[in-house]
């Protein structure tokens, strides 16, 4: 309609030229604001929605449930019948449009026309800059993985202060980090908040740097590419910059209890069963301030190292100190903690304490303090934070699968050595070679990774829910130089020879 008409239905609209114009200089800018200017030029509403991250960008914000549902299953219509609903595939992804019931289907087809060609020139723009940006993610995670976090800071800029690490593989991998690249290329990086993606050797490494309270954000992405892309990972416990190289040993190991079932396996390698799941948050969270409350952050995160590594070597390597100086310092630890360090019990609870989301030392010194303990008593199992019935059903449940008693007597005493092979042997009163096969069997039969101190932790102290004191004794005898059951069997001597 031109303008100048008296008609009070009609509507002044700009020429095709302008909104061209609009359109580039709305793209040149950024994504978001080329879909907010095809919203607004066609009066409607307007969303670009990604198989994996969803809608990436939605003008009006509330639009992008129906843009998602749109790209999804497209609207169908019946013969002679229009819908105003759009879907235009674009890049890997879809623009969705609605057009007003006052805009032509002219404009709203020169105007999707137009945004699918700029979106492509800007998919092409990225595709350009594809491999210097791989080749600066590659180099970024191997100075991250080798503890180099100041050349890390050189490369990326500012560094948010914690990572999640996740190992992935799968039939595709190339395809599955293309996609996933893309679903995450809108956020830009803020505040030191990178996501890092690696393909070596088909294994796919994403390095998420977020602040202490992630949002979860990058973990629902990834378990939607592990599902439309069939992959299998793990994913480590958040942690400081300078354990990166133990959170992807964890990833690595949680990654072998991955099932198509549960394509994304914690740390514990428990899923769904693990110890975390049961309690309820806010008891946890006050049970672990009280119990870590002595200790300043410096403390809590030697404390960390050292029980997620099982050695003093690395935790004196991460740290930057001598051994000596780690034992001291873990000789203080346990003199603030009023409790010996080389208990099963004390580390399977300091373990669990340390992952449950608690505030940092300075962030708590100015809420209400915790409740005190008595240093002379020690402080409750964590299974106690919840009704009996409901933990003997936990530890029930997790050890089941358990069903011959050796297996559990075999399991208790070596948890209780600490997973040290060679000393729980001898109190079992096994060769070697015996206890390693039956912890196969243990392993294969519980479906978790023994070598993860958070499993052994958990399965410590589903042992200690149902209060199996069985030791060694109770195991049945057999005889012979492998398995005695105990102490050797005294041999009866031969009758003398006539």
């Amino acid at each position: 309609m031109r303008r100048g008409s008296t008609c009070p239905t009609l509507v002044v609209m700009d020429s095709d030229a302008v909104v061209i114009r609009r359109l580039i200089a709305a793209a040149a800018r950024s994504g978001a604001r080329l879909i907010a200017e095809a919203a607004h030029t066609i009066n409607g509403w307007a969303v670009l929605a990604d198989p994996i991250a969803g809608a990436i960008y939605s003008t009006p914000p509330d639009a992008a449930e129906d843009g998602i549902r749109a790209a999804a299953a497209p609207p169908a219509t019946d013969a002679g019948e229009t819908t105003p609903v759009t879907v235009h595939p674009v890049a890997g992804a879809a623009l969705v449009l609605c057009p007003g019931t006052d805009t032509s289907s002219r404009r709203a087809d020169l105007v999707a026309t137009a945004t699918t060609g700029l979106l492509d020139v800007r998919a092409r723009r990225t595709l350009d800059l594809r491999p210097a940006e791989i080749r600066l993610h590659t180099a970024a995670v191997r100075l991250l993985l080798r503890g180099e976090t100041t050349l890390a800071h050189t490369i990326l800029g500012t560094l948010a202060p914690t990572a999640t690490v996740y190992r992935l593989t799968g039939p595709d991998p190339q395809r599955a980090h293309h996609a996933l690249r893309r679903a995450l290329q809108p956020t830009a990086p803020d505040n030191g908040e990178h996501t890092l993606l690696t393909l070596q050797g088909g294994e796919l490494t994403v390095i998420a740097l977020h602040p202490a309270a992630d949002n979860g954000r990058v973990l629902r992405l990834i378990a939607r590419a592990a599902e439309r892309h069939h992959l299998l990972g793990g994913v480590a416990d958040p942690c400081a910059l300078d354990m990166i190289t133990t959170a992807w040993d964890e990833a690595g190991q949680a990654q072998t209890a991955a099932t198509p079932g549960h394509r994304l396996a914690p740390v514990t390698g428990l899923g769904d069963r693990a110890l975390l799941r049961l309690i309820p948050p806010d008891r946890l969270t006050a049970w672990a301030r009280t119990l870590l409350h002595p200790l300043d952050t410096t403390a809590r995160r030697l404390l960390n190292i050292w029980l997620r590594t099982a050695s003093i070597g690395t935790t004196a390597h991460i740290l930057g100190v001598s051994r000596a100086t780690v034992r001291t310092r873990l000789r203080t630890t346990a003199h603030l903690l009023h409790t010996p360090l080389d208990s099963a019990t004390t580390q399977a609870q300091l373990l669990l304490a340390l992952r449950t989301p608690t505030p940092t030392p300075d962030a708590a010194a100015t809420a209400d303090p915790p409740p005190t303990r008595d240093p002379s008593s020690r402080a409750p199992l964590p299974v106690a934070l919840t009704d009996e019935p409901t933990a003997h059903r936990w530890a029930t449940t997790l050890l089941a699968p358990l069903d011959a008693p050796p297996l559990r007597i075999a399991l208790r005493v070596w948890l209780q050595h600490l997973g040290h092979t060679a000393p729980a042997a001898d109190a079992l009163g096994l060769h070697r070679t015996t206890l390693n096969r039956w912890l196969d069997e243990i392993t294969e039969r519980l479906a978790a990774d023994l070598t993860s101190p958070a499993t052994r932790a958990e399965l410590h102290l589903a042992c200690l829910t149902l209060d199996e004191h069985s030791g060694p004794g109770g195991l049945p005898r057999r005889g012979g130089r492998t398995f005695t059951g105990g102490a050797p069997a005294e041999r009866t001597p031969p009758p003398p020879e006539k």
